[in-house]
Order: C-alpha cells, then structure tokens, then sequence
C-alpha cells in the first residue's frame, strides 16, 4: 500500500468516526458537541477529497508515464520540432515589430497607380480639391 493509499484509508476512517460520533452525540442530546462534531467532519471530508483526487491524479500520471515509455527515443526528435519552432516563431514577431514603411509595398503602388483622379462636377467640391 503506498502513502497516497494509506491516506485515502485514514482519511475515510476519521470521517466515518466523525460522522457516527456526531449522530451519538446527536441521540445523547449533546447539541453542542454534535454541532462541533459535524463543522469538524466537514474539514474531514474535504481532506478525504483531497486524498482521492491527489491518489486519482497519481494513477493518471502513472498511466501516462507507462504509455510513453515506447516514444522514449522520439523525445529529442521532438525538443528539436520545438525548438525550430520557437525560433521561426521568434523570427516572425521580431520582423512584425518593424516599424511600416509604405513605399516598401510595391501593392500600395499598383493601387495608386489605377486609382482614378476626383473632379469636380457641375461646381462640386470634391474632398481633395482645396477650392472650387
């Protein structure tokens, strides 16, 4: 039995004696010591929780540890997949940081180039006609 196990038992056992001693004390007319009993079995329980779910976790990560073992040789393989990945990540955020230049984007050009001028039509100002 391991340690997490022999607490999961302890824990259960102090509950149930917790529990029975609140319900004697309940039947005798100790309203007080029932009372104080039952606050008393509510930080048992938690602790019992506690207990199981950390033994529950502990059999997961057992589990897990026993259905990687076969990809054991593949972890170096996968740290270098990591590490290339993180540099090209690193890489596009240091060129994104880069302040914008716009005569830079042969795009922008092509767009002004077929961009039609704004006249004024029957005396309309238009928005970049500084006068009418």
């Amino acid at each position: 039995m391991t340690r997490l196990e022999l607490r999961v038992v302890l824990a259960a056992a102090l509950a149930a004696t917790v529990v029975l001693g609140a319900v004697a004390c309940a039947a005798f007319g100790l309203a007080i010591v029932a009372s104080t009993l039952s606050i008393y079995a509510l930080a048992v329980g938690a602790w019992l929780y506690h207990s199981i779910e950390r033994l529950v976790l502990a059999r997961r990560i057992r589990t897990v540890r026993t259905a990687a073992k076969p990809l054991a040789p593949l972890l170096p393989l996968m740290a270098a997949i990591m590490g290339l990945t993180q540099a090209v990540v690193r890489s596009l955020s240091d060129v994104t940081e880069l302040p914008m230049r716009p005569w830079d984007l042969p795009v922008l050009r092509w767009v002004d180039a077929t961009r039609f001028s704004r006249r004024s039509v029957d005396g309309e100002c238009g928005d970049d006609e500084l006068e009418c």
